[in-house]
């Protein structure tokens, strides 16, 4: 019997809803991530042909640079060592099965229509904060949470180390683990950005066990 979450990857694999009747790549989930009530969910853009195209997951152990990198600043992490309590995916779940397909950014109407299953898999998986990597995942917050006057006003080249914290769950948006993002924001400043993680997991786990 499938997970939750796997069931919903399965589901998602029939989506219609921005290509029609054009197939698609849905990739599935880390077998390694957590499966429910985990600490961080990272969101990624969405799937890239080089990484998820040869292995079929969304993992920072595909062979591509984005990857490499974002494995390299999640080590410094405490918890990488409980892998289990982290789940990995992206702002859009799929990419098209057509003829000289190029990795693309994508649209705010494919941004939108993955909501669906966006909100689906932020309430399986429960967690405590979720990190953005990159413009088109923070904007898919920005949308997804209305509501919230941080991210309205939420700039990444601004407000770079600032945690979003008037939603729940909290949000810590950062640059992506792309090469082209590293032009922006170095390598050495991405993981200096990275090891805020640990302060804000501090915050969130004090937290919650004074409320017990």
């Amino acid at each position: 019997m499938l997970s939750d979450i796997d069931q919903l990857f399965a589901d998602a694999q029939k989506c219609n809803r921005c290509f029609a009747e054009t197939e698609i790549h849905v990739p599935l989930p880390d077998p390694k991530n957590g499966k429910s009530n985990v600490l961080i969910m990272f969101i990624n853009e969405r799937p890239g042909r080089v990484g998820t195209g040869k292995s079929g997951y969304v993992s920072f152990e595909n062979d591509d640079p984005s990857a490499n990198h974002f494995r390299d600043c999640f080590k410094q992490l405490k918890i990488s060592q409980e892998r289990e309590k982290v789940f990995i995916t992206n702002a859009c779940l799929c990419y098209p099965e057509i003829n000289d397909y190029k990795d693309t950014t994508p649209k705010i109407r494919e941004i939108r229509n993955c909501h669906h299953w966006l909100r689906k898999q932020i309430s399986i998986a429960s967690p405590k904060l979720i990190v953005t990597l990159g413009g088109t995942a923070l904007r898919s917050m920005k949308l997804l949470f209305p509501n919230s006057q941080q991210l309205k006003a939420y700039r990444l080249k601004d407000n770079i180390g600032s945690v979003i914290n008037d939603t729940t769950p909290w949000i810590y948006p950062l640059y992506h683990t792309s090469k082209r993002a590293r032009l922006h924001r170095t390598a050495e400043k991405q993981k200096q950005d990275w090891l805020k993680i640990n302060t804000i997991l501090d915050e969130l786990t004090a937290g919650t066990s004074g409320n017990n």
